[in-house]
């Protein structure tokens, strides 16, 4: 959802991509069902595994590992590349995935406000402040 989010809420000025390390085949259709609902064009995506994107050059890797399900998240090693971390849970894992989707959307949409609203910031403390934002948003969040 991140890669469909970043360039419509900042258009030339964010760039994202998506992986993952065990790829579905197609995005979750309740993830693109989220997307559609907010008017945010979504028909470019696909299921991606991590070697597909790992040659490029990020800037910041940020992993949406599911700490319930304690599954290894999988490292990125792009050198100079600052990594953190937002531990939204799965939504397909949830009792309401239609419901999850939408909050994990909604909380991805809070996180890269924080990281551009403060652009004069330097790049590690913006992707701290939004990795906050994620963890106090997950906090407050009723995931059941």
């Amino acid at each position: 959802m991140a890669e469909a989010l970043a360039p419509h809420l900042f258009p030339g000025q964010l760039e994202a991509g998506s992986a993952g390390s065990s790829p579905a085949g197609a995005p979750h259709p309740l993830a693109l069902a989220a997307l559609q609902q907010h008017g945010i064009p979504h028909e470019h995506l696909t299921s991606k595994s991590i070697s597909a994107i790992q040659h490029l050059p990020w800037d910041v890797i940020v992993t949406l590992c599911d700490a319930a399900r304690a599954e290894p998240c999988p490292g990125l090693s792009i050198p100079g590349a600052i990594t953190t971390h937002w531990g939204f849970p799965d939504p397909p894992a949830a009792k309401d995935p239609e419901g999850c989707f939408e909050r994990v959307r909604g909380g991805i949409e809070q996180c890269l406000r924080i990281f551009m609203a403060q652009s004069d910031r330097p790049l590690v403390e913006r992707a701290n402040a939004a990795a906050a934002v994620a963890e106090r948003f997950c906090l407050a969040e009723n995931w059941a």
